[in-house]
């Protein structure tokens, strides 16, 4: 019966957190989205590399790492501009100094600068660049060359990749990759099980939305969803959740639409 007691616990413990032994890199995890992601994958069981871009953020990314521990997993901070490779390189060496290695991989880091083409400046354009576009390939390139076999990407698009918004263009384009190297990744790493996949949101009520908008072109946003609203980050991690998921095994290359209807392709 003693035996019977402990294998029901143990189930138990798979079930409610079935990350257990796994280490994430969750990018911009120091508030909104990254936070979440950090604390929803916490809660299931991984450890988490916090990856903040500013030294200047460090408390922000502190208290992230708090409520990771709070969960009952394991937190380590990782600093830097994700446009320079060593950035990528540093998030894996703290996975694998303080928990042995890295399974999951959570591509959340961006930014964004809402203005016509003709408008931007050449600086705006390769921060934006640098943010959306070089750092997405850096910590790509790393997680396929350290990420153990049988782990996850996921990374963070938008649904402005199904349709056009004044004054997005830049900030789009520079997302657009996102899409193609979820699905070619898929195929690269299939055998050795890792998956690719990419979640696109619409406007989310945080405040790296809010910081591009009125409160006209909110309102706007908010009417094109189903239910009148903005999403919430809360609508988001749910996702995040299944595809780190090993019930996600099966989902691989894909691209999915998580916006209340806001868009559909």
């Amino acid at each position: 019966m003693a035996g019977a007691g402990a294998a029901a616990a143990q189930e138990a413990t798979a079930s409610s957190r079935p990350l257990a032994g796994k280490t994430a890199i969750v990018t911009g995890a120091r508030a909104n989205m990254g936070r979440a992601f950090s604390v929803a994958l916490a809660e299931m069981g991984a450890d988490v590399v916090v990856h903040y871009h500013r030294a200047e953020t460090v408390g922000e990314a502190e208290e992230t790492a708090r409520f990771v521990r709070a969960a009952g997993s394991r937190a380590v901070l990782s600093v830097g501009d994700l446009g320079q490779p060593e950035t990528a390189r540093a998030m894996f060496d703290a996975a694998e100094r303080e928990f042995g290695g890295a399974d999951i991989l959570v591509n959340n880091a961006g930014a964004i600068i809402k203005k016509p083409v003709a408008e931007f400046t050449d600086e705006e354009f390769d921060r934006l660049d640098s943010a959306n576009g070089r750092g997405l390939f850096f910590a790509l390139r790393e997680g396929a060359r350290r990420l153990r076999d049988g782990g996850r990407i996921i990374n963070n698009a938008t649904s402005l990749l199904a349709g056009a918004a004044p004054g997005y263009a830049i900030y789009a384009g520079t997302k657009a990759p996102v899409e193609e190297y979820t699905r070619m990744m898929a195929k690269e790493l299939g055998d050795r099980m890792i998956t690719v996949n990419a979640i696109a949101p619409g406007p989310v009520d945080t405040p790296f939305f809010h910081g591009a908008e009125t409160p006209q072109s909110v309102a706007y946003a908010a009417g094109l969803s189903v239910e009148g609203r903005l999403g919430k980050v809360d609508d988001i991690v749910p996702l995040v959740r299944f595809l780190a998921s090993p019930d996600s095994q099966w989902v691989n290359g894909q691209t999915m639409w998580v916006n209340g209807g806001y868009l559909t392709r």
